[in-house]
């Protein structure tokens, strides 16, 4: 009897421990997409990036924080950890700010992204610890082509790993034996890795491994994949898979910076390698884009850059993502380079400006994104916050900078069933319109449908304005000639894919944003411009439910 009972308390402590296992957060394949799978099921990441500063002690994330984000319609802070904070001795350790992190999260409801300022931070290495950075003999600084030392950590240091690496396996050790609750979701390996103020690292070290043989774990994934690599990599790799890094690749500096990703990433796999083994959960690296018209090193060289994608994937594995953290240029272009069948789409970092808003909506519509994330989110004080929700902005509202994303997650959150569904699907399409981009054309369900600027109506108020606003929309084909338009700005106009056939509108319900199912008007009137079309205009974030027919 006592041996029987034995092995049913065995069995049920193993069926925990495996459930528990299964139940970790995980990035699944879904349709053509991904989803972030939290507790088992889906979880959109409507998530803020805290400024650098900002978790450094309890009082200001608890005060000033996490409040801040509530106000936003926020549920998931990305949250950095000081690696000179938690290890200012080596080998002894202060998870102090970690734990009042997931602490006073969960008691708010938001889950948690841990970014690790490990060992470099923006390409530069401030938040190593003090007895890290004054052994340089130890810790060995990059160099540049003239001997100097730079204020960065040299990626070919096996100290700087070894250190970089148990401290980076302590913090998840700690994670998983404190998060009870799944509160923390993610980790960042590192901050915008890359090297200045040159292409590559010049420490003696370096140039060994630069004179060495290229590794065939590059060479045999370059060879797979030749016909799909970046313009880039397809000028400079010689084709060649033998060879040391000048050969393969030349000796410009170019060649140079497809050595210091391959560095980056394989020393990004060995923490994540040993991260894993103790808390698997998902982990990725982002990424500083690289201005137009300067050249590696003038732009943080090797990181996780679009034309290097195909390096730091053969040569981080075990990295989930490598994502766009978008400042400026073409938000389009770069989204569109990210988004990969071998990558999980999640935007890390982006302005917080006007345009954050649509630009989320865009984001999980038509990337299908994990995730969306301003930065320094937690220092707007949203004083334009929408006064009710499922209510319009007034004009005044409308001049500021801080409505727009909270009230783009609003329908985001309320929305989110549908936003799930139809994740991976080609039901589920975004976008995204301003001055120069006034129109877009879209097949879906059957139909084409002509997204439009709310400006390009003549009597939309502001039309007349050089400089258009950003607006975004969500467009969901839900059954069969049945739509939900989720955004702002937007009109659509719908033609038929059939020959002699014209579509009408049979009937626009405009949902409440509080809970995007109460009806709240029929819009059958002059808000569809009798039939013609359907409207969010500028200003209102709205959701509408509509019915097409063809005759």
């Amino acid at each position: 009897m006592f041996i029987r009972k034995l092995y049913i308390l065995l069995i049920a402590l193993l069926t925990a421990i495996v459930a528990s296992a299964q139940d970790l957060p995980k990035i699944v394949k879904h349709g053509n997409a991904y989803q972030l799978m939290v507790g088992g099921k889906p979880f959109l990441m409507r998530a803020g990036e805290l400024g650098n500063s900002n978790a450094s002690t309890a009082d200001y994330y608890n005060r000033i924080v996490v409040p801040n984000l509530l106000k936003q319609n926020i549920n998931t802070a990305l949250v950095p950890v000081y690696w000179d904070l938690m290890e200012p001795t080596e080998g002894k350790y202060d998870f102090s700010l970690v734990d009042n992190v997931i602490k006073t999260s969960a008691q708010n409801g938001l889950k948690v992204v841990f970014l690790w300022f490990g060992a470099w931070k923006n390409s530069m290495s401030c938040y190593a610890p003090a007895w890290v950075k004054k052994d340089v003999k130890r810790f060995q600084r990059a160099e540049s082509k003239d001997g100097v030392r730079q204020e960065i950590l040299s990626p070919f240091s096996s100290e700087t790993l070894k250190a970089d690496r148990a401290a980076f396996c302590k913090l998840l050790e700690h994670i998983k034996a404190v998060d009870n609750n799944q509160t923390v979701i993610m980790i960042q390996v590192e901050n915008e890795i890359a090297m200045l103020p040159s292409a590559r690292d010049y420490s003696k070290a370096a140039n060994v491994a630069y004179n060495s043989t290229v590794p065939t774990r590059l060479t045999d994934y370059l060879a797979q994949h030749k016909s799909e690599l970046s313009d880039t990599l397809k000028k400079y790799w010689t084709g060649e898979i033998i060879g040391n890094w000048k050969t393969l690749f030349g000796g410009s500096i170019y060649g140079e910076e497809i050595f210091t990703a391959w560095s980056y990433a394989v020393y990004v796999q060995e923490l994540a390698k040993a991260g894993k083994k103790i808390y698997n959960i998902p982990m990725y690296v982002n990424c500083a884009l690289n201005r137009p018209g300067r050249k590696p090193g003038e732009y943080p060289s090797g990181g996780p850059l679009p034309h290097l994608l195909d390096v730091w994937k053969a040569g981080a594995p075990l990295i989930e993502m490598l994502s766009p953290d978008i400042y400026f240029g073409d938000f389009k272009k770069w989204t569109s380079a990210y988004y990969r069948a071998d990558n999980p789409f999640f935007i890390p970092e982006h302005q917080y400006d006007a345009t954050a808003g649509a630009k989320a909506l865009y984001a999980f519509g038509e990337y299908h994104a994990l995730g969306f994330s301003p930065f320094s989110a937690e220092t707007k004080q949203a004083q334009f916050m929408p006064p009710v929700l499922g209510e319009t902005f007034s004009g005044d509202a409308q001049k500021g900078t801080l409505t727009e994303l909270p009230a783009a997650y609003n329908l985001i959150a309320v929305c989110e069933d549908y936003i799930n569904k139809f994740n991976g699907t080609v039901s589920m399409r975004g976008v995204l319109l301003d001055s120069i981009n006034q129109r877009d054309t879209l097949i879906i369900g059957g139909y084409k449908i002509i997204a439009k600027h709310d400006y390009t109506l003549g009597w939309s108020p502001n039309a007349k304005l050089p400089n258009w606003n950003t607006e975004g929309a969500i467009i969901i084909n839900t059954a069969p000639d049945e739509f939900l338009l989720i955004g702002t700005g937007t009109v659509l106009n719908f033609n038929s894919l059939k020959k002699n056939t014209n579509v009408g509108i049979l009937e626009i319900q405009e949902l409440s944003a509080a809970d995007g199912k109460t009806v709240l008007r029929y819009l059958n009137g002059d808000e569809s411009h009798q039939g013609r079309h359907v409207r969010i205009p500028d200003g209102e974030w709205g959701i509408q439910k509509f019915k097409l027919y063809e005759y």
